[in-house]
């Protein structure tokens, strides 16, 4: 059956607790997933609920230790739990879940025994005194410290916050979902409980849930999840609009052998929801056929690597190269020169099958992953795109070379920024 006609896997189920459920019933897996995930702003509060995806997974009142609980996930045939906090937009992403065997081939209810675990992960954490305990919320802000601390080791990464910081500074998308260190290290009991008792029963949720679970067994996880009514979900985020300000140009030196070079750009909103932004990723820079590719790194041999990419949800063209600083003035003008290219000669045939190939293949992978497929809808759900496989290769397919070369026009050079490499 060609992909294009196959129907939508997912039924949208509501629920007395104001969270929609994602059912993928199918015997295509051998495992089930279920995922929680709350959606809150990304404001101050980043920080206290980024500490509760290790906070609550490391013991419950039940399994009161690290050990205990990973022995009763032993006992569940090896459940997986998964947790974990992440940024999309102006949204913060807490994630609590499990992937375990399906009950036809652990010949037990064990669906229903993984969501007990995780509604006592979510809902019954060892507390001493209706506070968290102090050993236990020490050493994970210490951890949740370091891993912010630890975005510096990541230079690209480095490199592309500092930009988007810059680009969109003042908003919620320059914020990172962990928050700061200083935020970390601020933290307090009462602020995580807080935090806590919000995320777990009344921020907006979606349950996500994969495998060979019935519509009733569903409905139920919810119900012993939910924990309270949750609120709305804000829908589809909003990307920032244009700003008045001319493209600024930053740097910082630090002592590394190769130097970040990461451009920013911002695009029209209005031609985002089809699928031009993302083959404009893929043609300008997203594979070994594109044009920064050929050109910067073969061509001119100006970068290691030179890449180009589109978030949607944040209405920006990335482009990111690792360069010896005295290459940035011409890599800038490479870029510059192919975007205009772009707009004013379109796009070759060629490349635009290639780019449109290349994405057809990323979409048709995603189903053999029920991770994938998940962060998937619910990206695409929070960005207001087809959130159907099926749709989105439609799109895909339909988009046209003049899309593409309009929305590379329209695009606009906010911020660069130039991580310089200097000997230690």
């Amino acid at each position: 059956m060609p992909i294009a006609a196959l129907a939508d896997p997912f039924l949208e189920l509501s629920t007395p607790a104001g969270v929609p459920v994602h059912l993928h019933r199918t015997t295509a897996f051998k495992t089930v997933l279920l995922q929680w995930v709350a959606e809150c702003p990304l404001d101050d509060g980043v920080s206290a609920r980024a500490l509760l995806p290790d906070l609550l997974t490391r013991a419950t009142r039940r399994l009161p230790s690290l050990s205990a609980v990973a022995a009763r996930c032993e006992e569940l045939y090896a459940t997986e739990l998964l947790s974990g906090a992440s940024g999309f937009g102006d949204r913060q992403l807490v994630r609590f879940g499990f992937e375990t065997v399906a009950d036809r081939y652990a010949g037990r209810p064990l669906f229903r025994d993984a969501v007990e675990l995780l509604a006592d992960v979510l809902h019954d954490p060892p507390l001493a005194g209706g506070a968290f305990r102090q050993d236990h919320l020490e050493q994970e802000r210490g951890n949740l410290v370091h891993a912010i601390e630890a975005i510096e080791d990541d230079k690209h990464l480095l490199a592309y916050r500092r930009m988007l910081e810059a680009m969109h500074a003042g908003t919620p998308f320059a914020r990172h979902p962990w928050g700061t260190v200083a935020e970390a290290q601020a933290l307090s009991e009462p602020t995580v409980r807080a935090a806590w008792e919000h995320l777990t029963r009344r921020a907006p949720a979606r349950l996500f849930v994969v495998g060979d679970v019935s519509e009733e067994l569903a409905l139920w996880a919810v119900e012993r999840l939910a924990g309270g009514r949750h609120a709305s979900a804000a829908g589809p985020v909003v990307p920032p609009g244009p700003v008045a300000r001319p493209p600024q140009e930053l740097r910082d030196v630090q002592p590394l052998a190769q130097s970040k070079l990461a451009i920013g750009y911002r695009l029209p909103r209005a031609r985002l929801p089809g699928s031009a932004a993302s083959l404009l990723g893929l043609v300008l820079g997203g594979d070994s056929f594109s044009r920064l590719f050929k050109r910067v790194r073969e061509a001119e041999s100006l970068a290691y690597g030179c890449s180009a990419a589109v978030s949607v949800e944040s209405a920006t063209l990335v482009v990111q190269a690792g360069i010896d600083a005295d290459k940035a003035p011409r890599v800038r003008e490479l870029v510059q020169e192919e975007l205009a290219s772009l707009a004013r000669d379109g796009v070759r045939a060629d490349e635009l099958s290639l780019a449109r190939r290349a994405l057809l293949r990323r979409l048709s992978d995603l189903r053999d992953s029920p991770r994938a497929m998940c962060a998937f809808r619910h990206a695409a759900l929070l960005a207001g795109r087809p959130h159907e496989l099926a749709a989105a290769e439609a799109a895909v397919r339909a988009a046209t070379a003049e899309e593409i070369a309009a929305l590379a026009a329209e695009a606009r050079l906010d911020t660069t920024f130039l991580l310089e490499g200097k000997a230690a």
